[in-house]
């Protein structure tokens, strides 16, 4: 293990976004790639592989918009020859491309350490690989929008630094968005198509236009002649050489270097990297099963017996890594620390819930690299697809709307309520003028469970009016002097004489205005009626 490892793992994770960024397992041209753990709500984790990209491009808005489209496109692919993309985060000048994590080793690696060990690598491991490689990339040709538009998705680097090898005995591509966003930053910016040139196809250094799928079909076959042969098709001292000889030079056979090559087999490997590109398989898919029928298909388990043969020692360090990483304490304490607060989040209504924020993982003594991580319901289950800082902004807009909103409603819950405290502080007698009252004369002779209720008026009258018995609770006296001691009379039931009992519809009686003696008439039935003038 490296110095500069051994110090990342001391210091610790770097938390970009809800990732936390381990240590580096891979590194590139345009990229470092990490072990990485993705940090979820309600203690939700897992591990990861994170491709960080070099800040030069990072920082490059033209590239960062570019790369960002590509692998969007890139997570339709939906195939087990295929590393999933998971999702793209563009925050703070980083830009990473998370994916899923496979337990393997890169194509590149595997055949550098059977060139050292001087051991071929076996036909029939050779052309199973190169079959299922060639299965992923038809996928990526095949992959259509939502709405069911075909992509065109080309790989345009296919390479064994792009194909990884599991111990599950699978091979997988990856790195469609960084492909395609780099080769087509470059070429248009510079005139010029950088890269690795010993795997692109005559008509893509020429720069013709239209180059599809069939680009990928002679790569795949450069990486099936240099896997067979045990080294490289086209190797040169400068780059101008190295084009002579892809463009204009005869290409050897396998057979020339490896006599014990199935004659079949070579067949399959010159159709390959014909250099009119209409000679060639019209698809990857064609190219894999005319591998398959040539050879006996290797199995899985074979296959991961090879990988680990070659790559064990290194394979055994990076489990025993993800093992430290996934049990570390402090990743441990920031998952609960993480669920406390979205549980929060999630408890509050969407007017009080503040923007959540990543919370400080990072061991004690080191300084944190915490970005904000707005986390909600469409973070348990978005789709990979979308641009993490679109969406996270989209996020935001959501919020601050919704608060904005939440503040309207209060303002006008609070105006109503004043209004109603402002109707319930004014004199009990007062009732709306289009009330009517209707009530009827008893006797003055008290009942035993009730006493008889009189309403004085404001100046002295000729006559007085009982109050009607009720099944309601009895008004309070409006007399001016007791009104603000009056105590609310017992509730009481009159047996029901003749005429009928006529109940009282209000619980307060009607004033008795000034010039009004008196407020009622009196029917042929002995009701009284209330004055409309009265009233």
């Amino acid at each position: 293990m490296s110095v500069g490892v051994e110090k990342a793992q001391r210091a610790g994770p770097l938390f970009i976004g809800r990732y936390a960024v381990h240590d580096e397992i891979a590194a590139g041209g345009m990229a470092t790639v990490h072990l990485g753990r993705l940090l979820g709500p309600v203690g939700f984790s897992r591990t990861v592989a994170i491709k960080r990209l070099h800040p030069q491009f990072a920082k490059d808005p033209d590239f960062s918009s570019m790369f960002i489209d590509e692998a969007r496109l890139a997570a339709r692919i939906r195939h087990p020859n295929v590393v999933s993309t998971l999702d793209v985060v563009a925050l703070e000048q980083e830009l990473l491309l998370v994916m899923d994590y496979v337990q393997g080793e890169s194509l590149s690696r595997l055949l550098r350490a059977a060139r050292t060990r001087q051991e071929p690598v076996p036909v029939r491991i050779v052309t199973t690989t190169l079959a299922g490689v060639l299965h992923g990339l038809h996928a990526a040709h095949e992959a259509k929008t939502e709405r069911g538009e075909r992509l065109d998705i080309v790989h345009r680097d296919v390479s064994p630094q792009n194909i990884l090898v599991g111990v599950d005995g699978s091979a997988r591509v990856l790195d469609f968005g960084v492909a395609k966003a780099a080769v087509r930053m470059q070429s248009t910016r510079e005139g010029q198509i950088k890269g690795k040139i010993s795997y692109m196809a005559p008509e893509q250094l020429r720069g013709d236009s239209g180059v599809d799928r069939r680009v990928d079909v002679y790569a795949a076959g450069v990486v099936l002649w240099e896997a067979l042969v045990g080294r490289r098709l086209f190797e040169a001292e400068n780059e101008g050489r190295l084009l002579t000889k892809i463009l204009l030079e005869p290409v050897a056979t396998p057979r020339t270097y490896v006599p014990t090559i199935p004659e079949e087999l070579e067949i399959v490997v010159m159709r390959a990297l014909a250099r009119n590109r209409e000679d060639r398989y019209a698809t990857a898919r064609e190219m894999a099963q005319a591998l398959e029928s040539v050879t006996h298909p290797s199995t899985a388990s074979e296959i991961g017996n090879w990988v680990e043969h070659l790559a064990g020692k290194e394979l055994a360090k990076r489990a025993d890594r993800v093992t430290d990483i996934e049990s570390r304490s402090d990743v441990h304490e920031g998952l609960v620390q993480m669920a406390a607060s979205l549980s929060g989040e999630l408890s509050q209504g969407p007017t009080s819930r503040p923007r959540a924020s990543a919370p400080d993982l990072t061991p004690s003594g080191r300084t944190a690299n915490v970005l904000p991580v707005p986390m909600s319901k469409a973070d348990l289950g978005s789709s990979p697809s979308q641009s993490s800082l679109a969406f996270h902004q989209q996020q935001q807009r959501s919020r601050n709307f919704a608060l904005i909103a939440a503040a309207i409603v209060g303002g006008i819950v609070v105006l109503a309520v004043g209004i109603l405290l402002g109707a319930s502080s004014r004199s009990p007698n007062q009732i709306p003028p289009t009330s009517s009252a209707v009530v009827k004369e008893e006797p003055t002779t008290p009942s035993a469970s009730a006493a008889p209720t009189t309403t004085q008026p404001a100046e002295p009258t000729s006559a007085t009016m009982p109050v009607a018995t009720t099944t309601a609770s009895a008004a309070p006296s409006a007399t001016a002097a007791s009104a603000a001691t009056a105590k609310p009379r017992a509730t009481a039931t009159a047996r029901a004489t003749t005429p009928p009992t006529h109940t009282f519809t209000h619980t307060n009686p009607p004033p008795v205005q000034k010039n009004c003696t008196p407020p009622f008439t009196i029917d042929a039935s002995g009701i009284r009626h209330l004055k409309p003038e009265c009233i």
